[in-house]
């Protein structure tokens, strides 16, 4: 009889204790079912990164990356290089001839600016770099874009992501590709130790500037004219255009060989009224 007391004033306890029981097993079991859903989505969303890097090379180690924000490139002009040019090359110690009213030499200049616009990063070679899975191929000169860069053992990196695939390529600041196929993963880059083969050896990232000419207007700086013969005299022109324009008049007798105008020396061959023969000097 005592027993069967025992029994019966046990019985609300195990019933109440089955219930608790089966209840928290149930909220496990609701909570598991959502983290494995949650795992399944993420895996369907980055199956291609996830699935062999986490599952099959389990070497990784993940870096936060310091996103570049809109463009890297420094898109500012500077001025490479400013040179004088000449429009026409006049022949020197060789025979020329004009007729009356020509120019028989002269100079005309025009600066020639040399400048430099937005630095970007490029191939310096054909090439590829290659591991167990993946392969990515190169061309000479193709730009490449920097996404960021991170610190990986005490050394600053550039990213870039050539194909927008999620594999990524490292190089240091000297351009040198890292021996690595690095991935993104959860926004942070993805290291493994699959060992990566680069051909050629010396294949780099390099940093260079798309270079542009500009020309000024062109500009006289004098011109020597013939006016033909005058009395037994070579008559000439000579025009200055270095404070707007002025012109002065020369005239040599007809047998003279070389003659000079303003420092520019010319040596006559023939002189008639209409054409003369000449070589310039300097």
């Amino acid at each position: 009889m005592k027993k069967i007391f025992l029994l019966a004033l046990s019985l609300p306890f195990l019933i109440c204790g089955g219930f608790y029981y089966d209840g928290q097993r149930f909220k496990n079991d609701v909570q598991q079912w959502g983290s494995d859903m949650a795992d399944n989505l993420h895996t369907l969303v980055e199956r291609d990164h996830e699935n062999y890097w986490l599952n099959n090379i389990r070497s990784f180690k993940t870096y936060p990356i310091n996103y570049y924000h809109g463009s890297h490139e420094n898109l500012n002009e500077t001025t490479v290089q400013t040179s004088v040019e000449h429009t026409q090359e006049y022949p020197r110690n060789i025979p020329v001839s004009a007729n009356v009213g020509q120019r028989m030499v002269g100079d005309e200049i025009y600066t020639l600016t040399t400048s430099a616009i937005g630095e970007h990063y490029e191939m310096n070679n054909d090439g590829y770099i290659l591991n167990s899975v993946y392969k990515m191929s190169f061309n000479k000169g193709q730009v490449m874009t920097p996404l960021g860069d991170v610190l990986i053992n005490g050394r600053w990196f550039i990213i870039f992501e050539p194909e927008r695939d999620g594999r990524m390529l490292l190089a240091d600041e000297n351009g040198q590709i890292m021996h690595n196929i690095a991935h993104y993963y959860r926004g942070e880059l993805l290291m493994s130790r699959d060992a990566t083969t680069i051909m050629p050896k010396d294949l780099s990232i390099i940093k260079t500037t798309n270079p542009h000419q500009t020309a000024s207007a062109s500009q006289m700086v004098y011109e020597i004219i013939y006016k033909g013969l005058t009395e037994n005299h070579m008559e000439f022109t000579y025009v200055d255009f270095n404070n707007g324009r002025s012109e002065q008049t020369f005239a040599f007798p007809l047998d003279q060989q070389i003659v000079t105008m303003n420092g520019k020396s010319l040596k006559i061959l023939k002189a008639t009224a209409d054409n003369i023969q000449y070589i310039i000097l300097n």
